[in-house]
């Protein structure tokens, strides 16, 4: 179930991304954090630190947790 889910979160901003025409990098420079926080975040981990960043992305992306 938590993996689906991790695959859920990363499809629905991998979408979002594509919408925009953004990409992880640009969202990870606008959010001072390393490419490897990014990817973490986005792919559903489940740190602290990794809903934190995942949260902010939702908010620079437009989108609603309840949307993924």
């Amino acid at each position: 179930m938590l993996q689906r889910a991790a695959k859920d979160v990363k499809v629905s901003i991998k979408n979002r991304l594509n919408e925009r025409g953004m990409t992880q990098r640009e969202i990870g420079k606008m959010l001072g954090i390393s490419a490897q926080q990014m990817s973490r975040a986005v792919a559903g981990a489940s740190g602290p630190r990794d809903i934190e960043i995942r949260e902010q992305i939702y908010k620079i992306l437009g989108m609603d947790e309840k949307e993924v």
